[in-house]
């Protein structure tokens, strides 16, 4: 009896410390883990992100460098200078010209013309045709016949005066065409040359003028390689690829 409660009470005895060893050999899978050393060092080493420090800087410098928000707006632009004295458009101020410009320009500036460009035209015509004097004063002449112009001859009369006796030649000269005998009067509706000795200028080629009396018949026909006369019994006078007719 004796052997069978030692055996009993240090079972029971020995019971407590088998569990201590227990529970100091097997770790508790319930408890947290320590953290690993080297997350904690990456933790550690890694910077921190900027946050609403950095943006509060980010907004301050667009603020300073955005133009718009420096630039004061109507209501803050300064006020008028009170004594500044305003000056009103003045009106383009108007062209002068000289006597013989405006002879030349009296009834060709039509209303919202440019008076200069009228002046130039005229201008560039006595330039043209004092340099054609220059060189041989009968083209001048024949020109004038052939292609007579109003304004030419304003121009001549206003701003090249020393190409009159051309202008005047031209006016008792003819060109090709069908006349009467009687005034010098070759470019009106009823065209008439006067009596006198003609030629023509530079003598074509195939030039022909023709004289015939009042009761129709030839008087004469010439080549115009020589002045012709017409007389004034002459009553029509024709020509033809002649170009231009002037007084001998």
């Amino acid at each position: 009896m004796k052997s069978g409660l030692k055996r009993a009470t240090l079972g029971i005895l020995l019971l407590p410390l088998l569990g201590a060893a227990t529970s100091c050999s097997s770790p508790d899978a319930s408890s947290p883990a320590a953290p690993d050393a080297a997350s904690q060092s990456s933790s550690a080493a890694k910077p921190s992100t900027p946050s609403s420090s950095s943006s509060a800087a980010d907004g301050n410098t667009g603020s300073a460098s955005d133009p718009s928000a420096a630039a004061p707006g109507p209501e803050e632009s300064l006020p008028a200078d009170p004594g500044a004295v305003v000056q009103s458009p003045q009106p383009a101020p108007e062209p002068t010209f000289d006597a013989p410009q405006e002879q030349f320009l009296a009834g060709k500036v039509p209303e919202g013309t440019d008076p200069n460009a009228v002046l130039q035209v005229g201008q560039e015509r006595c330039d043209q045709l004092t340099s054609a004097n220059a060189v041989d004063a009968d083209s001048v002449i024949s020109e004038l016949i052939m292609n007579p112009a109003p304004d030419t001859a304003d121009a001549i009369a206003a701003l090249c005066p020393e190409l009159l006796p051309a202008l005047e030649a031209a006016g008792r000269g003819f060109p090709d065409g069908v006349f009467s005998v009687g005034a010098a009067a070759p470019h009106s509706d009823e065209p008439s040359v006067e009596p006198g000795t003609y030629r023509a200028y530079g003598a074509p080629a195939d030039c022909t003028i023709s004289v015939y009396a009042g009761g129709g018949e030839l008087i004469g026909s010439y080549d115009g390689s020589a002045p012709v006369v017409i007389d004034a019994v002459a009553a029509r006078v024709e020509s033809d690829q002649c170009y231009s007719w002037f007084r001998a």
